[in-house]
């Protein structure tokens, strides 16, 4: 009978000490399979939802302003359209030619996923669910033979790019509600291609700063940490393409553009040699193209946009052996500015991976003064606070004022372009040219030497949403810049646009020289946020820097914003695991001997062992109220308290340690956090552990004695 009543006491207490677990590890499964989902998850779990002109259509509306009426549309009920969430643009449009994805639910799916992300990202400025609705429809009508994303999906940055009915702002308060009154030969190639237009992206005012964040349209957030910005100008461009709403989205560059915000969002950016894009002019200037997140889609949208009489005249033929082209690297700012360890270590991994590759690496820098070049490319600026002013006057009926500045209606920046262009001497149109001139012999001549140029695309990784474009000392002189000489002006122009320059000065040199330019997604610092390096090639040789490209991409560098959670939630299970299974080990041995006793296997005291289940309550515990946290969220949005977790965290390293480090008084015992039910549950279960093991000594005890 003693025998049967210490198998009920030891079987009593095994139920009890589950019973706790299961408990306490019930949150932390829920976060595991919730709390680290990526954007584009949110999306999936609302995927039957109908899409209508009510309730998320307006939620929509109320975010960006602008809206065409929506209507009535179908639910997304095709099983394959979730799946085309950070899905290539070309695997995409297969599905839909092979009818495994329907064009229209796919459309509507992307809708929804807007809906639920732009509340917080912000990058969406304007959507036509109608319009878009009527292009599948005559999309439809038409062979898909000849259209390589037939029925996909596009977003089009909101500037430089019309489409008729679109807004047609430049992000000028006093231009909100100007639309466009024609499309442009380059959308008009996109929907050659098959594309569907959904929406418009978000920009900075007139493009002019390298984040993005206006008056009119306010800040794009970056889904890699919405605390921090997308960079600019195609900011809303390459968040859309980041989260997984788009394969591509289109954007322009005058001067890293496409470049700076892919190497913050970790996605591809090119910049064509400039005149080969169908609209754009052979003379430096903007250049029109896209951000995606694969290269074969790079590669096949470039061959469709490419103006073929340009495209005859500039492109170089493929060299016959990859390996024998010589890479040229740096890792110093052409102005002289400081480079963060990040974009140095990025460039140093590419480096190490293109000589494993048998590349001939070497380090130089490149031999244009980029002072004296980002001087003159402020020249060439000039142009847009005249064409400010210009489109003031058509709507406000006078000049452009330091008030303008005050009442929100431009930029201190485009007031003192627009100051500085009154003064600028007529020599200043020659200045400009001799400079450009100037370093397209430099880099052609460099280009023989060294074709491809490797350097950081940005020199730090994305800055603050707080982080000013210019500091508070710089718009207070820039708001009395009418009362300078020309000279002094310019200077100004200059020290203020610096703040800026600083993280961005090296993708410049290709708007200047007109060489093509590929930032790739390779490196993610270790507070989480992600880095680009940029390859630099000469003139036509596009093709030659997506070859490189593939070569990245063939052997698994890219690290997209997916990728990287998926990598981040599979090494915290696998920690997590690791964990429980040695607090089983723990709590096994503590079971089976005396409490003041050593496990056999390591010799580690009850205490430590004591220590080592307070590690795994407390990670238990903090991961509970995380998840209760959770709960309440509601599923319109990309909620706040579901992405915070993962978006503000500093490393994986870092996150393990708060989630494993054991709290414990002056005394040395260990101090667990109490939350709620759980601590109760612990309490019960040390208890019953306590009170059987009592038992089953006494037992002992007794059997010895008869």
């Amino acid at each position: 009978m003693a025998r049967n009543k210490a198998k009920l006491a030891r079987g009593l207490a095994a139920l009890v000490l589950l019973l706790g677990n299961l408990s306490l590890a019930a949150p932390v499964m829920a976060d595991i399979d919730t709390g680290n989902q990526p954007v584009q998850q949110t999306q999936v779990q609302n995927r039957q939802a109908t899409d209508s002109s009510s309730s998320q259509q307006s939620t929509s509306s109320d975010q960006t302003g602008q809206q065409a009426q929506a209507p009535q549309q179908t639910p997304a009920t095709n099983e394959n359209v979730q799946q085309t969430d950070n899905q290539s643009a070309h695997e995409i449009a297969a599905g839909i030619k092979n009818g495994s994805i329907n064009d229209q639910a796919l459309v509507n799916h992307v809708y929804q996923h807007i809906d639920q992300t732009n509340g917080q990202l912000n990058n969406v400025i304007y959507t036509d669910p109608q319009n878009a609705q009527k292009q599948v429809n005559d999309l439809q009508k038409t062979p898909a033979d000849n259209k390589p994303f037939y029925g996909v999906p596009i977003l089009i940055k909101g500037l430089g790019q019309s489409y008729k009915g679109y807004p047609n702002t430049n992000g000028l308060p006093y231009l909100k509600g100007n639309t466009y009154h024609f499309t442009n030969s380059f959308v008009k190639k996109l929907q050659d291609m098959g594309f569907v237009i959904v929406g418009q992206t978000n920009y900075p005012e007139l493009g002019l700063i390298n984040i993005t964040n206006s008056n009119l349209n306010g800040v794009a957030h970056n889904p890699w940490n919405l605390d921090h910005n997308t960079g600019g100008s195609s900011g809303g461009a390459v968040a859309s393409v980041a989260a997984g709403i788009v394969p591509i989205a289109t954007g322009n560059d005058a001067g890293g553009s496409l470049r700076i915000p892919a190497s913050w969002t970790g996605v591809i950016g090119l910049k064509p040699t400039q005149g080969l894009i169908t609209g754009d002019s052979m003379t430096p200037s903007v250049v029109n193209f896209a951000d995606t997140r694969d290269i074969t889609d790079t590669a096949t949208l470039l061959q469709g946009l490419m103006n073929p009489r340009h495209a005859q005249q500039l492109l170089q033929p493929m060299p016959t052996n990859l390996k024998q082209v010589k890479i040229a690297y740096s890792l110093v700012s052409p102005v002289g500015t400081p480079v963060s360890q990040d974009a140095k270590n990025a460039v140093l991994k590419a480096v190490a991976f293109l000589r494993a590759q048998g590349f001939n690496v070497v380090e130089q820098n490149s031999p244009v003064d980029g002072v004296k070049m980002m001087q003159t490319y402020y020249l060439g600026a000039l142009d847009d606070g005249s064409v400010a002013n210009y489109l003031a006057q058509q709507k406000l009926h006078r000049n452009l004022t330091a008030d303008d500045v005050t009442n929100g209606n431009v930029s201190p920046m485009t007031y003192a372009l627009y100051e500085a262009s009154r003064k600028a001497p007529r020599s200043v149109s020659q200045q400009f040219r001799n400079e450009l001139n100037l370093v397209n012999q430099q880099m052609t001549a460099f280009h023989q030497q060294y074709p491809i140029y490797l350097t950081p695309t940005t020199a730090t990784t994305a800055p603050l949403n707080s982080d000013p474009a210019y500091l508070p000392e710089y718009v207070a002189k820039m708001m009395k810049i009418k009362d300078l000489p020309f000279n002094q002006q310019m200077q100004l122009i200059y020290d203020s646009w610096l703040h800026g320059l600083s993280k961005t000065p090296f993708t410049q040199l290709a708007n200047l020289s007109g060489d093509p330019a590929l930032s790739l997604p390779i490196y993610v610092s270790a507070a989480g946020l992600p880095l680009g390096v940029q390859l630099e090639g000469g003139k036509g040789d596009d093709f030659l820097l997506l070859a490189l490209g593939k070569l990245f991409e063939d052997n698994h560098q890219f690290i997209f914003l997916n990728q990287y959670r998926q990598q981040q939630k599979d090494q915290k299970n696998n920690s997590q695991q690791q964990k429980d299974t040695i607090n089983n080990g723990t709590r096994t041995s503590s079971h089976s001997e005396a409490p003041t006793a050593q496990t056999p296997a390591t010799g580690t005291p009850a205490s430590a062992g004591s220590q080592t289940v307070a590690t795994g309550v407390s990670r238990m515990t903090n991961d509970q109220t995380s998840t209760s946290t959770k709960a309440t969220t509601t599923p319109q949005k990309l909620a706040t308290t579901q992405e915070k977790p993962l978006l503000h965290q500093n490393s994986l390293k870092e996150q393990e340690h708060v989630h494993t480090q054991v709290q414990t008084s002056k005394g040395g015992q260990s101090t667990l956090p109490q939350t709620g039910n759980n601590s109760i549950v612990l309490t019960m279960a040390s208890g019953v552990i306590l009170l059987t093991l009592i038992i089953c000594g006494t037992e002992v005890e007794l059997r010895k004695k008869f």
